[in-house]
């Protein structure tokens, strides 16, 4: 049934549009059709983003300090880095939480190794967020981390992405043993300005979001630009650095699409002019 309910529904993606997009002239990254996402009806995309994310309430904080000319954690400590996969749930927002906390707490040394925590505990487990549902201001499940904490992915492994189905939240790990929650000793949004950004991504990696439109789900690599198509939500990813190539400045994020997407599961997005919002709100967490 799910077969003939697939074949019958729209395709997200089409050779026109790609057409399109591969004739406009001095793109800066190369449009084509993601593996993972090939055939794939405009419903089943559209999983993988949240409602459009709404205005934040909290205060900022503008970050000074020196800040090279490029920097990237997948370079500096590649060790601390990890690409996840959110499947069809709508936990972007979760991913974007968890795993700067993850990267931060071994960029720090207060964990010897990476370790992976629960994206799972957050989805099922956040009252401030809907679940594979997404969330409406990614403060919530900051403040969960910082007021609750979550498990790590060993205790509490990642069950929604299969099923799309948020879940009950568990009072013991998988295995029965009991719940050790780890939490964030702060939280700041520090998008001020490019270089409080910068700044920022010195300390660690920071959790942001952006209004993602039909072009960027043709994104296969290169420096993504807007130039096309309707807003099909919003998407909460994870910066990593910022450089810059033949002349145009780039932030480096990572998405939760898995390695295979982009550019091993990462990809670069264009600085200093808040394409998509992306430069509007951006948390950085204190492991």
């Amino acid at each position: 049934m799910f077969v003939v309910m697939q074949s019958l529904a729209k395709e997200f993606h089409s050779q026109a549009v790609l057409d399109m997009l591969k004739n406009i002239p001095d793109l800066t990254w190369t449009p084509g059709i993601p593996e993972q996402f090939r055939g794939l009806s405009e419903e089943h995309v559209r999983r993988s983003f949240i409602p459009k994310m709404g205005s934040f309430i909290n205060e900022k904080t503008h970050l000074i300090g020196a800040a090279p000319a490029s920097f990237s954690w997948v370079e500096e400590k590649p060790e601390c880095m990890q690409v996840r996969y959110q499947d069809l749930c709508g936990s972007c927002w979760a991913f974007s939480s968890v795993g700067p906390f993850s990267d931060n707490r071994c960029i720090s040394g207060k964990d010897a190794t990476r370790v992976t925590y629960s994206e799972q505990y957050m989805i099922s487990c956040d009252k401030g967020s809907d679940g594979c549902g997404g969330t409406y201001y990614l403060s919530a499940p900051q403040t969960f981390l910082k007021k609750t904490g979550v498990p790590t992915d060993k205790c509490v492994s990642y069950k929604s992405g299969p099923t799309n189905i948020t879940g009950k939240c568990p009072t013991t790990c998988d295995d029965k043993s009991p719940l050790v929650l780890y939490k964030s000793s702060k939280f700041e949004d520090v998008c001020t300005n490019e270089e409080s950004i910068k700044v920022a991504l010195t300390q660690g990696s920071v959790q942001t979001s952006f209004t993602v439109y039909t072009d960027f789900v043709y994104y296969t690599k290169g420096i993504y630009h807007h130039k096309f198509g309707a807003q099909e939500g919003g998407h909460a990813v994870t910066l990593v650095g910022y450089g810059e190539e033949k002349g145009v400045k780039y932030w480096i994020i990572r998405n939760s699409w898995g390695p295979s997407w982009g550019e091993a599961g990462y990809f670069r997005m264009i600085r200093g002019i808040n394409d998509c919002k992306v430069e509007d709100a951006c948390y950085l967490a204190s492991a």
